[in-house]
């Protein structure tokens, strides 16, 4: 896969993660979380939006235990 690739791969499962646990998303973003859609998936991807790459890989990190092959140096 290419880099490319392997951050949409990050990128979608941080989201659904985050739609289906709210309470890993920051306190006051999980909190605010509107329940029906089309807001609830702008919500979740405006989360995703604001985060840098390296805080998003942390978060991969900490969900899921493990960092991407090739996005080490992210």
């Amino acid at each position: 896969l290419s880099t490319a690739q392997r951050a949409r791969d990050v990128i979608a499962k941080l989201y659904a993660a985050y739609d289906q646990k709210p309470d890993l998303m920051n306190a006051g973003w999980a909190e605010q979380l509107p329940e029906q859609e089309p807001a609830r998936g702008r919500h979740i991807a405006d989360f995703i939006a604001g985060m840098t790459d390296s805080y998003a890989m942390g978060q991969y990190r900490q969900i899921f235990g493990e960092t991407p092959e090739g996005l080490r140096n992210v």
